[in-house]
This record gives structure tokens, C-alpha cells and sequence, in this order.
């Protein structure tokens, strides 16, 4: 599946190659570091044509930190995508790692098509305003770009990469680690090349041969909910699905047109079922669920604003980068790949026409309920990989499993989900570990795609690679569910029953809008919850007429650091008396100074 956006913001926010280095984004040209070995390996780009070229894949092998002792084995990631640069992606691995690292090289290997490995471009996206794309128009323009060149990036012929640069280190064996898509990867290189295997790690995993109607992601969904309802104690999971199921249906038939400040300006947008279904799928991100509740309630009630905030900050998720620069992950690679090796309800080696007759014939026979809360449609039309992605690719005969016959290996292998995670819930995770002889499956208490992420996710691991063998049950009972919300205020007067009291909460209510909307990481102007707009820039929020509520509104500026957050916010409106007001967070500590309607207060 692809790599949640908020892991990849996340991988680019740490450490560039080698931790030598801090920076923003990590680009797959940057230089190689003092004490990496960076270099390529040139490979047939047509393994069984001769005549058509050439390639170079490049690799950074990080020594191990004890060189004065002979190495234990070298470990392989692959941070997933497909289409993400492994190099620029080092951060996910370097620090993280780092007990592994004492006695093991790290080698970084870019799949062809992406980083420094030829990254493949799609000049379609460019001048496309990213509030507009959704994934399944993304791969069609890409694959339109890419033509019959898409065949020859997929993960049979990745794998292949991956033991040419091996057998050039004269490496003997590796330890692989797949996050995401590295899941569907590492067991193909491990079925080509068992030899060289010592241990895989699959993190957020699924299997080769996953439901072509995500159905196990549906189910994800409805048991994330009823987790998070059931360990917070702040709302019936149950009745979050009923109201969900009865608010599909209403935007079934009543989608909600409204409009969005983007990165290149305003965009119309809607709000139906669909839109309503990608929100509630989160990509993997359970802190959704801590909002999704009372957007609900609140949309069943005719006000739209929470929902439509998360409609647009799922949409703002998906272009914390350049999507017409292929340096950090090329959507060109992401799509020659999944439109090669996945399966799917239609055969890529028939035209679109024909394989439009053969999707619908297939849909008619899966039973609706298996989708709810939602629509078959409206599911299977969400940035999840099932459904009818693809469907535009160019003809492609040799599509199809990656594995081509080859059965996986018997090797250690540990296999983890987040029990929060729907991009690769824990449904897909049991159907992973399913396809090994012997695995060992833990699953993450609290965690979202990629459990890795979390201490005790990396913790178990890394205990793995040591021993090749690990509690699975050590993270059953670790983190926290998100923290799940009230439904927002319409107008001041439901914030407080003083004037003072009032202006507090507008100002402090504005304090956490805003920072929801800087969290995206996309700087310039960006809508506030009920009009006005933030104006992010890298360490502070200008706020614009800015409204929480109805009847209030803030002008000022907050600025946001590693430790703290200060605001200082001028407010007024029919909602409550004018005010200057001074807002400083500070871990759990808030305080406000200042005045209102003239009077000081603290």
C-alpha cells in the first residue's frame, strides 16, 4: 500500500543520511556524507532485452559504529511508496537503528525509477493545483506519461536491483526491513534470492496476493473506531458507525459544495460520500479518529465546518511535497509499480474498455454490506490501492504477482501491525505473516501505519534482528489512543458564561486551529475552521480575520517552536467584547494574559 503521507513528513522532519545533518527535506542529491560510501551499480534496465539499456542504481552503505570488530550482517530497508527514494529516507532508519547499528552496516539502496536511481518524472502534475489530485487520477496521468517504459519498474525487477548491488559489496547476507510497500518487496527478493537472506523485518505489512476490493481495510476502519470508542471512554463506537452510515447516505444523495484555500489558491471542493469515506479511511493515521466523532455529530446537525476542515486537511496530507518532483518519491515509480504487480479485479493486459466490463461484472457479485458504513463506490473510489486504480494504465502483458511462481523461503521473519492502522490493518498483517512457514506476528497496541515509529514497535524489532526471535505479544498494552474530541462551538456564548471566559477560549480555540492547520507542514495561506484564513510560513501563524466560532474574530500572530507555543491575538465581535490577549503553551501548561473589553486580566 502507499506509504501514509504523515510517515513520509514524518521521515523527511529527522535526520538526512548518516545523521550527519539536519534539515527540513532530505533530497536524493544531496552529498554523501563524510564516512558513507555512496555509489552505483549499472543494471540491464530490460533484464530479458539486452538492447534497451541501461541503469544506474545507487546505494549508500553507513558503516556499522564499531569498526574495530568485524561486522554481524547488514541491514536492507525499504521505506515504501512505491516510489520512495530509500537515501533521501535515512532518517527513518539512522537514529532509530542505532543499537542495531554498533555491530551492522546500514545499506540504502534507491529502487529504480525513484532518487538517484533514475527518478521517473510525471510532467503531467506539473501547474496541477495538489488540493485536486486524488490518487486514482494521479496514477492515470503518470501511467499516461510513462507508456510501455511502466513495465519495466516493478518490484521483480527492484529485487533484482537489490542483489546486483549486493553481489557488487560482496555482501553475504542481509537483514531486509520493509516499511509499507517495502513489505510487498523484501519476501519478492527474499522468493528471488533466498540464499542471501538472514532475517525480514515487515512492518505495516500485507500480502502479496492482498483483496482486490479492500475489504480488510473496511474492517480495519470499523474496529480502530470501536478501539479508540472503547479505550478513551468518550464515545460508542457503534453509534460513531451508525451516524457515519446515515451521513453517507445523506451525502449520497446531497453532496456539499464548498470551497478551500490551496497552495496555488482557492479550489472548489465537495463534500459527499466519498470525501467522507477517504476522511474516515485516515491513511493510516488514528489521530483522525480522535476528530472523526464529532465531525460526525456535528454534520448530521447541518454544521459542516469540522468535517470539511478534514476533508481538507486529508487532501493538504498528501502534498507536504512536490508532487512533480520525483527527488523524495517519484508518483511516476509509484505508479509503474502498483499498476504492474498488483492485483486487481481486471486483466492489464486487456484495453481500458474491456477491463471497465470486467470490473463491473466482478463488483456485481461482492455483497454491499462487506463496504459499510459506505457504499461499494464510495469505498473503493478512496485513495486505498483496491478498486479501480489503474484501470487507465497502459496495456501491460507481463502484469501480475512479482513472485512469478516462486515460492517464499523459509526464513525468520517477524511480521508487525498497528492495531490502529487501516492503511495495513491488522487484517492484512495476519494474511502477510500467513504466507511464511514459521513467522512471528506482534501486533502494536495504539500504533498507526508503520509501528516501527514507536519506541516499542522498533524495540520489538530490534530484538528480532539480534535474536531472531522476539516477544510478539511485548507491545500489547503500550501508547495511548488519541484524544478524542468534543464537538467545536458554534458561537462564543457556548464557550463560557463570562465575558473573560469567552475570550479565553476564542483565543485558545484559535491557538489549536491554527496549529492543526501548521501541523500539515504546507506553508502559505490556509483557512480557519469558520472563515478567515492562517498564513503559515516556517516557525510562525499570521492569523486573518481568523473565526473559531461564528461570532468572534482573531487578527495576530502565534509563533510555534519545538517547546512552546505563544500567541498574541486581537479579538472582538458580537460574540464578546474586544481583547488583546497573549496566549503561551508550554507542555501542559497554558497561560493567558492580557486585557478584555479594557480590563487586565491573568
Amino acid at each position: 500500500m502507499p506509504r501514509s503521507p504523515l510517515e513520509i513528513a514524518r521521515a523527511l522532519a529527522v535526520l538526512v543520511l548518516g545523521g550527519l545533518a539536519c534539515a527540513a527535506t532530505a533530497h536524493a542529491d544531496s552529498p554523501c556524507p563524510d564516512g558513507v560510501r555512496c555509489g552505483t551499480v549499472t543494471v540491464p534496465l530490460d533484464r530479458t532485452d539486452p538492447a534497451a539499456g541501461t541503469l544506474d542504481v545507487a546505494y549508500a552503505l553507513v558503516p556499522r559504529t564499531d569498526t574495530s570488530r568485524p561486522a554481524l550482517g547488514t541491514i536492507a530497508p525499504n521505506p515504501g511508496g512505491p516510489g520512495q527514494s530509500t537515501i533521501a529516507s535515512a532518517g527513518l532508519y539512522v537514529g532509530a537503528l542505532a543499537p542495531l547499528r554498533e555491530r551492522r552496516d546500514l545499506l540504502l539502496i534507491d529502487p529504480r525509477g525513484t532518487g538517484r536511481s533514475g527518478a521517473l518524472s510525471c510532467s503531467s502534475l506539473a501547474g496541477r493545483d495538489p488540493l485536486g489530485l486524488d490518487y486514482a487520477g494521479l496514477l492515470s496521468a503518470c501511467g499516461r506519461d510513462l507508456g510501455p517504459r511502466a513495465a519495466l519498474y516493478g518490484s521483480a525487477a527492484v529485487a533484482d536491483d537489490i542483489e546486483a548491488v549486493r553481489a557488487a559489496l560482496n555482501i553475504d547476507e542481509l537483514d531486509l526491513w520493509g516499511d509499507s510497500y517495502g513489505t510487498f518487496l523484501m519476501p519478492v527478493y527474499a522468493a528471488r534470492h533466498p540464499e542471501h537472506v538472514r532475517s525480514m523485518v515487515l512492518d505495516g505489512a500485507y500480502p502479496i496476493d492482498f483483496d482486490v476490493w479492500g475489504r480488510d481495510l473496511v474492517r480495519g476502519v470499523r474496529r480502530a473506531i470501536r478501539l479508540v470508542c472503547t479505550r478513551t471512554q468518550r464515545c460508542s463506537g457503534p453509534r460513531v458507525l451508525r451516524q457515519i452510515e446515515q451521513l453517507a447516505g445523506r451525502l449520497r444523495r446531497h453532496p456539499v459544495a464548498f470551497s478551500a484555500q490551496g497552495p496555488n489558491g482557492r479550489v472548489a471542493l465537495r463534500l459527499g460520500e466519498r470525501e467522507l469515506a477517504e476522511v474516515t479511511y485516515s491513511d493510516g493515521d488514528p489521530e483522525v479518529y480522535g476528530r472523526l466523532p464529532a465531525a460526525v455529530d456535528a454534520a448530521l446537525d447541518r454544521d459542516y465546518a469540522p468535517l470539511k476542515r478534514l476533508v481538507v486537511a486529508s487532501k493538504l496530507l498528501h502534498v507536504g511535497y512536490d508532487p512533480a518532483d520525483p527527488s523524495v518519491i517519484s508518483f511516476a515509480g509509484q505508479a509503474a509499480t502498483t499498476c504492474h504487480d498488483y492485483p486487481r479485479a481486471f486483466s492489464l493486459a486487456d484495453p481500458p474498455a474491456a477491463r471497465r466490463a470486467e470490473y463491473r461484472r466482478a463488483l456485481a457479485k461482492v455483497d454491499p454490506a462487506e463496504f459499510k458504513p459506505f457504499s461499494p463506490d464510495a469505498w473503493l473510489s478512496t485513495n486505498i490501492e483496491p478498486g479501480p486504480k489503474c484501470l487507465d494504465a497502459p496495456v501491460d502483458p507481463t502484469a501480475g504477482s512479482p513472485l512469478q511462481g516462486l515460492p517464499l523461503p523459509d526464513v525468520p521473519v517477524l511480521v508487525q501491525s498497528g492495531d490502529l492502522d487501516t492503511n495495513t490493518p491488522v487484517e492484512a498483517g495476519r494474511a502477510a505473516a500467513a504466507q511464511f512457514a514459521h513467522p512471528i506476528y506482534g501486533v502494536v497496541a495504539n500504533a498507526g501505519h508503520t509501528p516501527d515509529l514507536q519506541p516499542c514497535g522498533v524495540a520489538m524489532a530490534i530484538d528480532f534482528i539480534e535474536h531472531l526471535t522476539t516477544n510478539p505479544d511485548r507491545c500489547r498494552h503500550v501508547g495511548r489512543p488519541p484524544t478524542v474530541a468534543a464537538r467545536p462551538a458554534r458561537h462564543a456564548a457556548e464557550l463560557g458564561a463570562t465575558a473573560v471566559r469567552r475570550a479565553v477560549a476564542v483565543a485558545r480555540a484559535t491557538v489549536e486551529d491554527a496549529r492543526s492547520v501548521a501541523a500539515s507542514g504546507v506553508p502559505g495561506r490556509a483557512d480557519a475552521l469558520r472563515g478567515g484564513s492562517y498564513v503559515v510560513s516556517a516557525d510562525r501563524v499570521r492569523v486573518v480575520s481568523a473565526r473559531v466560532v461564528t461570532d468572534a474574530t482573531a487578527d495576530g500572530t502565534i509563533r510555534i517552536d519545538a517547546h512552546s507555543t505563544t500567541a498574541r491575538l486581537r479579538l472582538h465581535g458580537p460574540g464578546l467584547p474586544r481583547a488583546r490577549l497573549t496566549v503561551r503553551l508550554a507542555g501542559a501548561t497554558t497561560r493567558v494574559t492580557g486585557t478584555v473589553d479594557g480590563r487586565r486580566v491573568g
